[in-house]
């Protein structure tokens, strides 16, 4: 496994590398957003660690170019910039994950290891439902082969439900999932991108309110109607 830290602390950068080192990792540094964002360009690594606060380019601009790519390596953000409207600029940016300084090293090992894991096991490969499917590098679902844009956060949600159906999937599920996106996460907020992806998707998929347990998605309820 192959992690970048981009981080213009050098004592910081060498303890984060030492600890990712010691979990698995080959670790390179950078202390220059310019300078990483040619290495992003020309290698490939399995994790990012970004720090925001970076001289000649700011570390969202490095993850905004990043994704403009379609380059889908997971992004764990390591800032001190940690008030609420970062958080949710630096995930909305297309950041997996966000942790504010200081921190726990220990947690730094597992959140990367989350990270990884999480996309090896799934960024790897297409989900399908019915006439729905979720490619892992693209930013938009396929509706009957056409592409369909879908908010973050609705991907997310849509993924889960692809990654479980035919299981129930209650809210709570979805919130502990989306945790590590936005810490404000609510059970309306997800009635509202179950609403949203109803809207967008259409009848392509059937996905079904069991009231009061959560949601199941199932190619098999061809005759059922979403409530």
């Amino acid at each position: 496994m192959k992690a970048l830290v981009i981080e213009d602390n050098p004592n910081l950068a060498t303890s984060i590398a030492t600890v990712l080192g010691e979990a698995g990792f080959q670790v390179e540094t950078c202390d220059d957003g310019q300078a990483a964002e040619q290495w992003l360009r020309h290698l490939s690594f399995d994790l990012i660690l970004l720090d925001l606060g970076l001289p000649h380019l700011d570390g969202i601009h490095v993850l905004r170019r990043l994704r403009a790519r379609q380059d889908n390596t997971p992004v764990l953000i390591i800032s001190a910039r940690d008030d609420l409207d970062q958080r949710v600029l630096g995930l909305e940016e297309g950041a997996d994950d966000y942790l504010g300084k200081p921190f726990s090293l220990v947690e730094v090992v597992a959140r990367a290891k989350a990270l990884v894991r999480r996309a090896k096991q799934f960024g790897e490969k297409s989900l399908h439902c019915g006439d729905v499917e979720l490619p892992p590098d693209s930013p938009a679902v396929l509706v009957n082969g056409e592409p369909v844009t879908l908010h973050r956060r609705e991907r997310e949600v849509l993924e889960y439900l692809l990654i479980n159906q035919g299981r129930l999937v209650s809210k709570a599920q979805l919130i502990d999932r989306l945790s590590d996106l936005d810490d404000a996460i609510s059970p309306s907020a997800i009635e509202t991108y179950i609403s949203r992806l109803r809207k967008k998707l259409g009848d392509s998929i059937q996905l079904r309110t069991v009231r009061g347990l959560g949601y199941l998605l199932d190619t098999q309820l061809l005759d059922t109607k979403p409530h």
